[in-house]
């Protein structure tokens, strides 16, 4: 791909991957961005340049762009924002009707323009876009932030989960957890690779997202 290839010209297209609860009824679907130039989207991404900020934050509102234009189900739709992004739903996209909005903010990397990206959140918040904490307990994200964010859903990275292997470490999770289910915040666990990895969360955890679920896919009727 050309490094500076106009960004209304790359070729991508949206898949979606289940989230379920612990019936493994469909809760919701988180998109990802796949086609010829995702790799490098994906790269700019991860080595992100505040002199290609507008560049870094027009690849995020095409990317929400194609998962909204795509999506046929009714479950919520879970998207991505990219932290250097402050509005993580842009004036150019227009608020879904017909399925609840869950946006993800990732708590792997450092928030840019933190009291914009909230009055950014209460304005959303207020017209029922909810929110999420994405790879929860292997970032940066401080407790006061997330207070103030007030999400919906905290999503365990799949590191967390990984390390999760007997009773011991299982019980300090779901300790630690506490005080967020009883603020009513669900808990979702990414990284499910195996039928183990499910009924070991089973009593940790509220709903699930992996490969041992499925694997990104496009929908039918996209």
């Amino acid at each position: 791909m050309e490094p500076n290839k106009p960004v209304s010209t790359l070729q991508l297209h949206p898949v979606y991957q289940p989230i379920v609860d612990r019936q493994l009824s469909v809760i919701g679907y988180e998109s990802f961005i796949r086609g010829t130039d995702a790799s490098q989207v994906l790269a700019d991404f991860l080595s992100p340049s505040f002199q290609r900020l507008d560049r870094i934050v027009a690849m995020d509102t095409l990317c929400k762009q194609l998962a909204l234009e795509k999506y046929t189900e009714s479950a919520p739709l879970f998207l991505n924002s990219h932290p250097y992004s402050c509005d993580p739903f842009p004036q150019p996209l227009s608020l879904p009707k017909r399925h609840g909005l869950v946006i993800e903010l990732t708590e792997h990397a450092l928030v840019y323009q933190e009291q914009r990206l909230l009055k950014n959140v209460e304005w959303l918040s207020a017209r029922g876009v909810r929110f999420a904490i994405d790879d929860f307990g292997y970032g940066f994200l401080s407790l006061p932030f997330i207070m103030r964010l007030q999400p919906q859903y905290i999503k365990l990275a799949k590191e967390v989960v990984q390390s999760c292997s007997d009773e011991r470490s299982q019980d300090v999770l779901k300790r630690i957890l506490q005080p967020f289910r009883d603020m009513g915040i669900q808990i979702i666990a990414e990284g499910i690779e195996s039928e183990a990895q499910f009924e070991s969360l089973l009593l940790v955890v509220d709903a699930f997202q992996g490969f041992w679920i499925s694997k990104p896919k496009i929908l039918l009727g996209a």
